[in-house]
């Protein structure tokens, strides 16, 4: 079996209010692994960023993937994705961080001491060696088929 991958834009009840963010992933049924990436957009209103309720942001993309790739997840890698596209960093290069989350009761929560910074190749391997598309062609695209 090959590795499957979705990219869409996935909108999300932060709790100010909703937000939305570039969601891009990859599954691989041999391992039952996904890993999620969430490209922080400009257009997000600035006080619902993804790394400030990265818990329920993880939780609104569980059904995408279950509905993508199966029930069968076994685990996720999850990163947050910040650049040029985001208001984040506006002029500064890439940045992928690989955050840790904990569930609790309530579900997700970011445990806040597991997040690591990852390189672009670190991503590129964990999207089985094709480097992600700029998030600009992306959100062309998935435009296009609007």
């Amino acid at each position: 079996m090959s590795v499957s991958q979705i990219a869409r834009l996935l909108r999300w009840q932060h709790h100010l209010g909703e937000a939305h963010t570039l969601l891009r992933a990859t599954y691989d049924p041999a391992t039952r692994q996904a890993v999620v990436m969430f490209s922080e957009l400009e257009s997000n209103p600035d006080d619902r960023a993804i790394t400030s309720a990265f818990g329920p942001l993880a939780e609104a993309a569980l059904p995408v993937l279950r509905a993508e790739f199966g029930p069968e997840i076994v685990s996720v890698v999850w990163i947050a994705h910040f650049g040029e596209f985001s208001y984040y960093d506006p002029s500064g290069p890439d940045t992928f961080t690989a955050i840790s989350l904990k569930v609790s009761e309530t579900g997700y929560a970011d445990d806040l001491t597991g997040d690591q910074e990852l390189t672009a190749d670190q991503v590129t391997q964990l999207f089985g060696g094709e480097p992600p598309a700029p998030v600009q062609d992306v959100l062309a695209r998935l435009d296009a088929r609007t």
